[in-house]
Order: structure tokens, then C-alpha cells, then sequence
């Protein structure tokens, strides 16, 4: 299946994402400055902008992440597909420690997910158990794979609206 396709599946489930960091209200979404254009809004996390989007042509989940700018790209891959960006949310429990270690050192990672850990979120387990059913996953640790994505890759790729160059500064490409 394709990332697409396992998104459908995702937006048709009748269970409550938000507990795990993934609120599909695509309806509501008003894309920032730094979202990429010709972008497919998959989930935001529902705080600071932070949000995770497909592009066209390409398998991967991308992570837009408006307050990191200064630090990196705002714009970052994390995971491969759709299956496996779920494999991942089925480790860290939470989208919002996958939208995170592109950043991360692995001690502060591994300290992020101890926290995390403590934090009881109604509906989190029904949300886990629910996605692990519906697709058939184990968890998969993220952090090398985000890291490898990340360090591989060419933000030359993303296209970019007139107001990103306007609020950055910057001339069109």
C-alpha cells in the first residue's frame, strides 16, 4: 500500500488520534508561511504550528515545524512512509517526541520518552492499540532512522510560497 492509501485507512478509523499527539482535522488547517507548497495536510500536533504533511510524488511524512527555522530548515522527513511513521508513533507513544529528535541528542531523546512515559493521557493506549490493530505494526525505535533522513536530506526539493521568501527575506528562487 502506499502512504496515501494508508492514510485513508488512518482517516477512516473511528478512534480518537488526538491522545497521541495526531489531529487529523484537515478541514481546519490553515497552512503557515513555511509549509511547503502543493502539500497534503496529513495531522498537526495542535500546538505551535506544528504539523506533518505529504508532498506529491513522494512517500515520505515530512514534519513543518514553524518555530524551528532559526536552527534548521523548517521543513524535515520523518519516516519513510506512512507505515513506518506509524511504527514509529507506536514506539515513542506520542507524535509530538517523533516531531522532535530531528533536534534531539539521544540522551535528550531517551529522556523526552522517560518523561513522556509518566504522562497519563486518556484514550492514548485505545488510540496505540487501535492504530497497532488497524495496520498490523510493531513499534520501531525512530531515533537513527529520523537522524539518517535527516542528514540525507536535499531541502532543494521543497517549493515554497511567496510569503516564505517575504517573511524570511529572502529572493525567489
Amino acid at each position: 500500500m502506499s502512504t496515501r492509501d494508508d492514510l485513508t485507512r488512518l482517516r477512516a478509523m473511528k478512534t480518537d488520534l488526538t491522545p497521541v499527539g495526531l489531529d487529523l482535522g484537515g478541514g481546519s488547517f490553515t497552512p503557515y508561511f513555511c509549509t511547503p507548497e502543493n502539500y497534503e495536510f496529513f495531522a498537526s500536533l495542535g500546538v505551535d504550528g506544528v504539523h506533518f504533511v505529504l508532498l506529491p510524488n513522494d512517500e515520505r511524512v515530512f514534519l513543518v515545524d514553524p518555530a524551528f527555522g532559526e536552527i534548521s530548515a523548517y521543513v524535515q522527513p520523518v519516516a519513510e512512509n506512512m507505515r513506518r511513521f506509524l511504527s514509529f508513533l507506536l514506539s515513542c507513544r506520542d507524535a509530538n517526541v517523533i516531531s522532535q529528535i530531528w533536534w534531539m541528542s539521544e540522551d535528550q531523546y531517551r529522556e523526552l520518552l522517560r518523561e513522556d512515559a509518566k504522562n497519563r493521557v486518556p484514550g492514548k493506549e485505545e488510540a496505540l492499540n487501535a492504530i497497532q490493530r488497524e495496520f498490523s505494526l510493531e513499534p520501531t525505535d525512530p531515533f537513527a532512522p529520523v537522524k539518517t533522513l535527516c542528514r540525507d536530506f536535499d531541502a532543494s526539493i521543497l517549493r515554497f510560497s511567496h510569503e516564505y521568501y517575504d517573511v524570511l527575506g529572502l529572493e525567489r528562487e
